[in-house]
């Protein structure tokens, strides 16, 4: 590698934006289609209309977030490394929170947040993904 030549990315963080990507676009999708509930009738003669729209706008953004996140972990950011750590423990804790408050024994979004978190942090953490962060 010449002097100042920036380190080619890893497979495996590619991989993990590739992940993240998915995901976020997953969660705007989903946050559309939360905003598109508030038109039906139980929302409408239920009063939460706006709660709905509320709660879509806010996984709108919260997949743009994961969509930025991706974009610096591409980058090489370390900042963008750790925030995706803090979001994909932040969605493992609040799929366990789930799990307990709504006590229907329901372990498949604690599953596949797991799984989930696990694929996307090990690459960025772990060998060629680590060393390649280390160089930037």
């Amino acid at each position: 590698m010449i002097k100042g030549e920036r380190p080619q990315r890893p497979g495996v963080v590619t991989f993990s934006v590739v992940l993240m990507y998915i995901g976020g676009i997953a969660q705007i999708l989903l946050g559309i289609l939360t905003i598109f509930l508030r038109y039906t009738p139980e929302a409408q003669s239920g009063g939460i209309a706006l709660p709905i729209t509320l709660l879509g706008a806010g996984m709108i953004l919260f997949g743009l977030l994961v969509i930025g996140l991706a974009s610096g972990v591409a980058r090489g950011s370390n900042a963008a490394r750790r925030g995706a750590t803090a979001v994909m423990l932040l969605g493992l804790v609040f799929a366990v929170l789930d799990l307990i408050i709504a006590g229907d024994g329901d372990w498949s979004a604690v599953i596949s947040q797991s799984i989930a978190t696990v694929a996307v942090l090990v690459p960025l953490w772990v060998g060629r993904g680590r060393r390649y962060f280390e160089t930037r």
